[in-house]
C-alpha cells in the first residue's frame, strides 16, 4: 500500500478532512495495485573514480529527492518505477536517468567542459586545471543571476580578483575599462587583451562604444583571464595587461536542443544633483542682490515658473532583450549550435538608444576517426546607436529653474533661450538643456563580423603529433552622422553644425602550431612541447566631413578629412614547454618573439620569455589520503610581456598630414587653405616591456566544497612609451615626442573563496567572496631628473586647470591641489590655503600631491540560494582607497553676484555653495577631493522553475530581479564610480527593475 503523509496541523484545522482522508486513501489504495512503490539506491563517483559528496539527487516533475553522503551515497524510496532522477554537482554536467525498474544506480558525472574540474582554455591550446602553472582565473557566467547585462564585460563584474571593471556610466551605448592588476603603463594602453575563440581582438567598431558589443552574453561558455606573465608571455608584445579568453558555446551531441532566453526591464533615475528649485532660486537672487545698483535689472530677469531640468532631460524606460539558439548534432559527427539575438535598450537621458542585432553559428565536425578536429566559428553584429548629448546634464545644473522649457515665440526652435538686448541668443550663455538633446541628431550604424576556421590534425603515423591552423577575420564597417540645425540655440550664432564619418576595420589573424605530447617513464613523466608562428595584419581607414547647413553658409567646410588608411603588422614565433613529474611537480617554459612595423628595424622585434612552477602539494604522500585537504598547490612564475600600442600608428617614422577648414587656422581670401606639416616621430623608440614576479596557492577542503586562490606579485615596467617627453627646441617637429623613458612598478596581493556551506535536500547555498590590493609607483619619469613632473587632466568648467600629475615615488594619477584651511566651525575659508614651501606667497609652489583615483582595494560578493524550485542570488562589489573629484561641485560654487549673473544671464547653484560660501571658484582646494570608496549591490534575482508547460516537458524558468538598488559611500556627488576620478557631466546609472523568461525545448 503506498503510504500517504498528510500533517497533523491540517487535520486539527480541518475537523471535515477525516473524511476526505479515508477517500483519498481508498483511492490511493486501488492506485497501488496498478503501481507498486519502489527504491532505488547507489554511489556517485567522477571520472577518476572518486566519489562526490553533496550531489542533489532530485525525481524530475516532483518536490522530493536527497542528497550523497560522504562516501557518494544515496537512497530514495517511495517512487514510481517510470520515475527519473536528476543528479546535479556544480562543475559537473546533470544527467538525467530512468529509473526503468532498477534498484541500484550507480552514477559517474562528467565535468563541464573547459570548468574548473577539467579542461581551461589558455593561449594555444588547453591544459587541465590541475596543471596549471600561472595565475589563471576561468568563470563560467551563470545566467540565472546576470540579471540585464547586454555586455559581456557585465557578467564579470565582482566576479575575479584582481579585475576592476567600471562602465562608462548609464548610458546605452557605454563601454567599460578593464583593469587587471592595476595596468602596466602611463602613456599606452593599459587595456587587457581580449581574445574570442582563438582571434584577438584589436577594438571595436568606430563609434559603437563598446568594443564587446559584437558578442552576445547569452553565447559565452567560458571567460578564462589570463593575469600573471608566465600565463600571458605567450601573447608576448600584448599581454602586459592581461589577457582575457572568451570561449563561446558549441554545439552538443544529441537531438536538437532549443533555448529561448528574454527580458524586460523598466529604468528610473536613482537621484539627482541638488540644485536649487524655482522657489528657492528667486529668494536667493533676490537676497544677493538687494541694494545692489543692478538689483532691478536682475530681478526683472526671473521667470516665474518651477522647472526641474533634471526631471526635464531624464525619462524612466523601458528596454528588452531576446535571445534564442539552437544547438545539437548530425549524426553523432557534426555538433553545430546557432544563435539570434536582439536588444532594444533606451537610456533614462532622453533620445538615447542602442539597438543591436546580433547571430552566430558554430559547426565543430571531427573527422577521419576523430583524427581531425574542424571549428568554424562566425558571429555578426548589426548595430543603431542614438547618442545623447550628454553636455545636457551639466546644462540643467546650471540652467535657471524659473525659465519655462518652451516659449512659442522663440525663433529657436521653439525653445526658451537666453537672449541679450539685441535679441540675439547669448552664445556665453547656459543653453536649454532639452534643445541640447531633442535638437540634436547624433547616430551611428554599423556592423561587424569576426570568424575563423580552426583545423587541428594528429597524425594518423604519429598520434603524439598535431598540427593545428587557425585563419580568422574580425571585419566592421560604421557610419555615422551628427547634426544640429543653425535654429537650435546651441548653433544658432554658428551657422548650424553637419558631421558625416565613415570608419572601416579589417583586422586578419594567421596562426599555426605544432605540438607533441608523450608520456615517459623518467619521473613517470609527461611533457607536452608546443612552438609555432603568428601573422596578423591590422588596417582601417576613416573619412570625415563636417560643414555648415545655415542656408547662408550651407555647404561651409568646417574640416574635411578625405578617406585616409593606416596598418600596421604583428609578426611572432612562439613556444611552450609544460612537464608534468609525479603528478606532481609542474613546469612551464615559455618564450615569444614579436616583430611590430610600429617601431623601425633596429628594434622592431622583442624577445618575451616565461617560467613557472608549481607543486601539488595535496598529492604527497602525507596528505594524498587525507578526507579533509582536496586541493593544495604552490604556484611560482616569472616573465617578461611587451607594449608596442602607444596609440600612434607610425610614432618611430616621419608623417606629414594635411588639413582642411576651420582646424588648419589658416585663410585666405575667403577659404580655408590645405596644410601640410610633418609630426613628431622618434627613430629610437623600442618595446616597452613588464617583468612580472607572481607567487599563489590553490587550495580546497571538503571535496572542495571550500576553495579558492591566494596570490602575491610584484611587476615592473621598463622603458615606458611616454607621450610627453619634451625635446630640446628645434630638434623634432614639436616640443614633446613619445619616447622610452620612465619605471613603473606595481606589487599587490589577491584572495579568493567560494563556500558551500550548505547541501540539502530541498536547498543548498553557496557564496563566494574576493579581494584585491594593488600598490603602484613611478620609479623614474625622465632621463635623468627624478624631481620631474607631468601634468595633465583638467577640473573642467570655463578656464578649466591641470588637475593630475605624474612624478617619481609616488603612484601615477595624483591630485595636484591646494591644500584647503578651514575654520573652528570646520567650514573652508575662501582663498585660504597652507603654504607649503613656507616663503610667505600662495602660488603655484604650494600644491601639493594629495590622493589618486585608482583604489587600493578591488572586492566582490556573490551568494546564491536555491529552494526547491526558487533560486535566490545577490552580486555585489566595491573598492575602498579610491578619490574622485567632484567637478560638478567645485565649477557650480560662485555666489558672488559678479559671477552668478555675468554676460546677461542667471546660473544656478548646487546646493554645497552655501556650505561653502565661495564668491568665485576654488577648483584647485583639496575640499573637491573626496573620498569615494564605494560598496555597491549590483543585482538582486529571484527565480522561479518550472519543468512541465502546459503538459509539455520544458525547462522554463521566470525570474524577477533589480539591479543597481543600493550603493554605501561617503562620497558627496551623484556616484563614487567614475573612472578617470573627474565627476563632471556623468550619465547616472539607473535603478533597473528586470523581469525574464527562459525556456529550454
Amino acid at each position: 500500500m503506498k503510504k500517504i503523509y498528510v500533517s497533523s496541523r491540517t487535520l486539527r484545522t480541518h475537523m471535515w478532512l477525516p473524511k476526505v482522508f479515508a477517500l483519498l486513501l481508498l483511492l490511493t489504495s486501488i492506485s497501488g495495485f496498478a503501481q507498486e512503490t519502489h527504491s532505488v539506491s547507489g554511489i556517485v563517483k567522477d571520472q577518476s573514480g572518486e566519489t562526490i559528496i553533496g550531489v542533489n539527487v532530485i525525481v524530475k516533475s516532483k518536490t522530493i529527492g536527497t542528497v550523497t553522503d560522504p562516501n557518494g551515497q544515496f537512497s530514495l524510496s517511495d517512487l514510481s518505477t517510470s520515475d527519473t532522477l536528476i543528479f546535479s554537482f556544480i562543475g559537473f554536467d546533470d544527467q538525467e536517468i530512468a529509473i526503468a525498474g532498477r534498484q541500484t544506480i550507480n552514477v559517474v558525472m562528467t565535468s563541464t567542459e573547459e570548468l574548473v574540474g577539467e579542461v581551461v582554455i589558455i593561449g594555444y591550446g588547453s591544459v587541465k586545471k590541475d596543471d596549471l602553472t600561472g595565475s589563471v582565473s576561468v568563470l563560467k557566467p551563470d545566467l540565472k543571476t546576470r540579471g540585464s547585462a547586454p555586455n559581456p564585460q557585465d557578467m564579470l563584474i565582482g566576479k575575479i580578483p584582481g579585475v576592476q571593471i567600471t562602465t562608462a556610466g548609464g548610458s546605452p551605448s557605454a563601454g567599460a575599462t578593464i583593469r587587471i592588476r592595476g595596468g602596466s603603463s602611463l602613456s599606452a594602453n593599459n587595456d587587457p587583451l581580449i581574445v574570442v575563440d582563438g582571434i584577438p581582438l584589436g577594438g571595436g567598431p568606430g563609434g559603437v562604444g563598446n568594443m564587446l558589443s559584437t558578442i552576445n552574453p547569452t553565447d559565452i561558455e567560458t571567460f578564462t583571464v589570463l593575469k600573471d606573465a608566465s600565463a600571458t608571455a605567450i601573447y608576448g608584445s600584448r599581454a602586459s595587461n592581461g589577457v582575457i579568453l572568451i570561449t563561446t558555446k558549441k554545439g552538443k551531441s544529441g537531438k536538437l536542443r532549443i533555448n529561448y532566453d528574454g527580458n524586460v526591464s523598466v529604468s528610473q533615475r536613482k537621484e539627482g544633483i541638488d540644485v536649487l528649485n524655482g522657489d528657492e532660486y528667486r529668494t536667493f537672487i533676490q537676497d544677493a542682490f538687494a541694494g545692489l545698483s543692478n538689483e532691478e535689472e536682475v530681478i526683472g530677469k526671473l521667470g516665474s515658473e518651477n522647472t526641474d531640468w533634471q526631471d526635464a532631460i531624464f525619462r524612466t524606460s523601458i528596454s528588452t532583450e531576446h535571445n534564442l539558439s539552437a544547438y545539437g548534432s548530425y549524426k553523432d559527427m557534426m555538433p553545430y549550435r546557432t544563435s539570434v539575438g536582439y536588444t532594444n535598450q533606451n537610456g533614462i537621458l532622453k533620445t538615447s538608444n542602442m539597438e543591436r542585432f546580433t547571430g552566430s553559428f558554430s559547426v565543430t565536425p571531427k573527422l577521419l576517426d576523430d583524427h581531425l578536429s574542424v571549428n568554424l566559428n562566425g558571429r555578426g553584429m548589426y548595430i543603431k546607436n542614438r547618442f545623447a548629448n550628454q553636455g545636457a546634464i551639466g546644462s540643467a545644473i546650471s540652467m535657471d529653474p524659473t525659465q519655462p522649457i518652451y516659449d512659442e515665440n522663440s525663433p529657436y526652435g521653439g525653445y526658451w533661450s537666453w537672449t541679450g538686448t539685441d535679441g540675439n541668443i547669448l552664445s556665453v550663455a547656459t543653453k536649454n538643456p532639452v534643445s541640447l538633446l531633442e535638437m540634436r541628431d547624433d547616430t551611428s550604424e554599423g556592423y561587424q563580423f569576426i570568424g575563423n576556421a580552426q583545423a587541428d590534425y594528429k597524425l594518423h603515423f604519429f598520434p603524439k603529433i598535431n598540427f593545428n591552423l587557425n585563419m580568422g577575420i574580425d571585419y566592421s564597417e560604421t557610419t555615422g552622422h551628427n547634426a544640429t540645425p543653425h535654429t537650435a540655440p546651441a548653433e544658432a550664432n554658428s551657422g548650424g553644425y553637419q558631421n558625416d564619418w565613415k570608419n572601416t576595420r579589417n583586422n586578419s589573424l594567421l596562426d599555426f602550431y605544432g605540438q607533441y605530447k608523450t608520456d615517459m617513464d623518467f619521473m613517470d613523466s609527461n611533457m607536452e612541447v608546443m612552438a609555432g608562428y603568428s601573422w596578423q595584419h591590422f588596417w582601417w581607414e576613416n573619412s570625415n566631413l563636417a560643414i555648415r547647413t545655415a542656408p547662408d553658409r550651407y555647404g561651409e567646410v568646417i574640416e574635411d578629412n578625405v578617406p585616409y588608411a593606416e596598418e600596421y603588422y604583428l609578426v611572432s614565433f612562439f613556444g611552450r614547454m609544460n612537464w608534468n613529474m609525479y603528478n606532481k611537480y609542474l613546469l612551464t617554459f615559455t618564450v615569444r618573439q614579436d616583430g611590430s612595423s610600429r617601431f623601425n628595424e633596429d628594434n622592431r622585434w622583442g624577445v618575451f620569455p616565461a617560467a613557472a612552477f608549481a607543486w601539488r602539494i595535496n598529492q604527497e604522500n602525507f596528505l594524498k589520503d587525507s578526507g579533509v585537504l582536496s586541493n593544495l598547490k604552490l604556484r611560482l612564475g616569472w616573465g617578461l610581456t611587451g607594449q608596442q600600442d602607444i596609440g600612434y600608428t607610425y610614432p618611430s617614422v616621419r608623417v606629414y598630414q594635411n588639413s582642411v577648414g576651420e582646424a588648419a587656422n589658416y585663410y585666405r581670401n575667403g577659404v580655408w587653405q590645405t596644410l601640410i606639416k610633418p609630426l613628431s616621430y622618434n627613430n629610437d623608440l623600442k618595446w616597452e616591456t613588464t617583468r612580472t614576479w607572481n607567487v599563489g596557492f590553490d587550495y580546497g577542503f571538503f571535496n572542495n566544497r571550500l576553495n579558492g586562490t591566494i596570490d602575491f606579485y610584484s611587476r615592473e615596467t621598463r622603458d615606458l612609451l611616454n607621450q610627453e617627453v619634451k625635446v630640446a627646441a628645434g630638434s623634432n617637429f614639436s616640443e614633446y615626442v613619445v619616447a622610452n623613458i620612465g619605471t613603473l612598478e606595481n606589487i599587490g596581493t589577491e584572495f579568493s573563496v567560494n563556500v558551500i556551506p550548505i547541501v540539502k535536500n530541498n536547498w543548498k547555498w553557496e557564496f563566494g567572496f574576493n579581494f584585491a590590493y594593488n600598490k603602484n609607483e613611478i620609479t623614474a619619469l625622465t632621463f635623468n631628473n627624478d624631481a620631474a613632473m607631468h601634468r595633465f587632466g583638467n577640473t573642467g568648467g570655463d578656464g578649466g586647470f591641470d588637475l593630475l600629475a605624474h612624478t617619481v615615488g609616488n603612484p601615477h594619477s595624483m591630485y595636484y591641489v591646494y591644500e584647503q584651511i578651514y575654520d573652528e566651525a570646520g567650514k573652508p575659508i575662501e582663498g585660504m590655503y597652507v603654504d607649503r614651501n613656507n616663503d610667505g606667497t600662495i602660488n603655484e609652489e604650494d600644491l601639493y600631491l594629495y590622493h589618486k583615483f585608482t583604489p587600493d582595494w578591488n572586492l566582490g560578493f556573490n551568494t546564491k540560494l536555491n529552494y526547491k524550485n526558487w533560486d535566490f542570488s545577490i552580486a555585489s562589489h566595491g573598492s575602498l582607497g579610491n578619490y574622485n573629484y567632484n567637478a560638478v561641485a567645485a565649477n557650480n560654487a560662485e555666489l558672488a553676484p559678479a559671477r552668478v549673473y555675468a554676460n546677461e544671464f542667471l546660473s544656478n547653484r548646487h546646493s554645497t555653495a552655501f556650505d561653502t560660501n565661495f564668491n568665485y571658484k576654488r577648483v584647485l582646494s583639496d575640499y573637491y577631493v573626496q573620498d569615494a570608496s564605494f560598496f555597491r549591490i549590483d543585482n538582486i534575482t529571484l527565480g522561479y522553475s518550472i519543468d512541465k508547460v502546459l503538459g509539455f516537458e520544458t525547462q522554463t524558468r521566470l525570474s524577477m530581479a533589480v539591479q543597481n538598488p543600493f550603493v554605501f559611500t561617503k562620497y558627496e556627488g551623484l556616484d563614487p564610480e567614475v573612472y578617470g576620478g573627474v565627476d563632471n557631466n556623468f550619465y547616472p546609472r539607473p535603478i533597473m527593475y528586470v523581469m525574464g523568461v527562459s525556456v529550454n525545448f
